[in-house]
């Protein structure tokens, strides 16, 4: 399974440069036929993002009905954890945040984030899971 960072979504938002493979990703996730995790962060961040309150209750309402998608909520103590954790890997908190969840749950990350390249764990683009 996956762990989806920001950067996916707002591909497809912003229809930058990866939008086209973005939107086929996630819309296998929003099917079901991928399962895949994102942090509840990641979903603030992209709300703070959209910053109008009718995009962000549009993008809210979409994604809380995807069928192949599970939000996870960090607790302070896994916060603090993954900033330390962070720390020693040399990534920023947000990044190291999304490093110690795919290590716990044992998730590959869905990022175009290459700064995950230098940690532990795999990180794939989107159209490299709609290959597998």
């Amino acid at each position: 399974m996956y762990l989806v960072d920001a950067n996916v979504f707002l591909e497809v938002l912003y229809k930058r440069d990866k939008w086209v493979e973005s939107y086929e990703f996630l819309n296998r996730v929003k099917e079901g036929a991928i399962r895949a995790y994102t942090l509840h962060f990641t979903i603030h961040a992209v709300s703070a993002i959209l910053g109008k309150p009718d995009l962000v209750s549009k993008f809210l309402s979409e994604v809380s009905t995807w069928r192949g998608l599970t939000i996870i909520d960090s607790r302070i103590d896994d916060e603090v954890m993954a900033a330390e954790l962070a720390s020693r890997v040399g990534l920023d908190f947000d990044d190291g945040l999304h490093y110690y969840y795919a290590k716990k749950l044992g998730l590959k990350l869905v990022s175009f984030d290459k700064d995950f390249d230098r940690a532990d764990v795999e990180r794939l683009e989107p159209h490299e899971v709609l290959k597998a």
